[in-house]
């Protein structure tokens, strides 16, 4: 325990070799552990590389941490949160303006666009198990909080947060394989 707050404050006090030891140590366990949450690996290792980032830059803090592993997995829980609530809001997004499309005079290329995109999502949400389409309707055709999904389903929360999180993952893949087919920046 003493020899982490010294090395915290050798971090704190901006030692690179005390951070990349941090760095190696902790790195793997990070990775595996938002992996775990958001099902992809490269995402895994994009967000733990992030967080190291983000732990460098703010190292001063690190001098008052407690406990470095409490610190770093709250840090990947909240990273992991950030992460959904945008994709949420894009796929709320994508939503709306698929909503609009008749009502918005566009070209044949946005028209194209949204309907392969439309097509993407639709397939890719056919190609969920019952349990976890049903999870997935109900939470955003139907409006219902995670915890009225697990009492309706008979299910733990957890495992309503999991069926989500895979969901969204997937649709986060379809969405960027359509606007790759397209040629847009992702």
């Amino acid at each position: 325990m003493q020899d982490e707050r010294l090395r915290l404050q050798a971090v704190a006090d901006g030692n690179l070799h005390a951070f990349e030891e941090l760095f190696f140590e902790w790195q793997p366990r990070l990775v595996w552990f938002i992996t775990g949450l958001v099902h992809d690996r490269d995402l895994g290792r994009d967000m733990a590389q992030d967080i190291f980032l983000s732990l460098w830059e703010n190292r001063h803090r690190l001098a008052s941490v407690a406990s470095f592993s409490s610190y770093l997995f709250q840090m990947a829980r909240y990273t992991v949160y950030n992460h959904y609530d945008h994709l949420d809001v894009a796929e709320r997004y994508v939503a709306d303006y698929l909503a609009r499309q008749p009502l918005v005079q566009t070209c044949e290329e946005e028209r194209l666009f949204a309907r392969e995109l439309e097509q993407q999502i639709d397939r890719a949400i056919e190609s969920l198990s019952p349990q976890r389409r049903k999870v997935y309707l109900m939470s955003r055709k139907e409006g219902l909080s995670n915890d009225e999904i697990a009492t309706r389903l008979g299910i733990s929360k957890r495992t309503v947060e999991n069926h989500l999180t895979a969901v969204l993952a997937l649709l986060r893949k379809a969405f960027l394989a359509t606007l790759y087919l397209f040629g847009l920046p992702c």
